[in-house]
């Protein structure tokens, strides 16, 4: 019996190993080592600063042996509590000056650009601090952003798609929620990406809990496009 659970932890594997394989086919040409040389990052924002509160994502690489193969990129909303005010920021264009060991923490110095209301500010001094392997603060040097994140630093987890799925199969164990949910999100995407006909002709068994996995197999079979 197909139900929704299934269906939406079958395709969180496909979203997470395609998001990193596109990454990594897009930036292959660009490595200058092999990809067992890179250390390399991703994860949510996840801030309160003051007033405000940080959400977003980041991501980041370098190559112990060559620093200057590296990069960092984050894009986070930032809102006050009440919800006014609501903006976004984005740190690019990283270069990676130096990367140490404190114990079990990975401390990483660098310049970025970041994103400003009167434009991007270029070359703020950076220390990246990745703790246990679980969390990530960004602390951007205040006097050069007019101490526009306050005096601590910006906050982040350290995913891996270990971590993901684990999160993920603990989501499905709610089934009843999930079997409620699920069509609910996927009927509220479809209808923001305004699939047409041809595009939506694979979901009404997609979305029937009670389709054998044959069955659906067979539609979307029929309406696979290979670019």
């Amino acid at each position: 019996m197909f139900t929704y659970t299934n269906f939406f932890r079958i395709l969180s594997i496909f979203v997470i190993a395609g998001a990193l394989l596109s990454l990594t086919g897009t930036n292959a040409q660009a490595l200058s080592g092999s990809i067992t040389d890179y250390k390399f990052g991703y994860g949510p924002i996840a801030s309160i600063n003051n007033d405000w509160i940080l959400a977003g994502h980041w991501m980041g690489y370098h190559n112990p042996s060559n620093l200057t193969d590296s990069g960092f990129h984050s894009t986070f909303d930032m809102v006050m509590k009440n919800g006014s005010a609501p903006h976004m920021h984005q740190i690019s264009n990283a270069t990676i000056s130096d990367v140490k060991m404190d114990g079990n923490n990975t401390v990483i110095q660098g310049l970025v650009t970041i994103t400003m209301k009167d434009g991007p500010v270029v070359d703020v001094p950076t220390t990246w601090t990745i703790s246990n392997n679980n969390t990530l603060a960004i602390k951007l040097d205040p006097s050069m952003i007019n101490n526009h994140f306050g005096e601590s630093p910006i906050y982040g987890l350290v995913l891996t798609p270990e971590k993901e799925m684990n999160i993920m199969n603990k989501m499905m164990e709610d089934s009843k929620f999930m079997d409620q949910w699920i069509p609910l999100m996927m009927q509220n995407m479809m209808s923001t990406l305004n699939m047409n006909g041809e595009n939506m002709s694979a979901m009404p068994q997609i979305m029937d809990p009670s389709a054998s996995n044959s069955s659906m197999g067979m539609n979307m079979s029929n309406n696979m496009v290979i670019q």
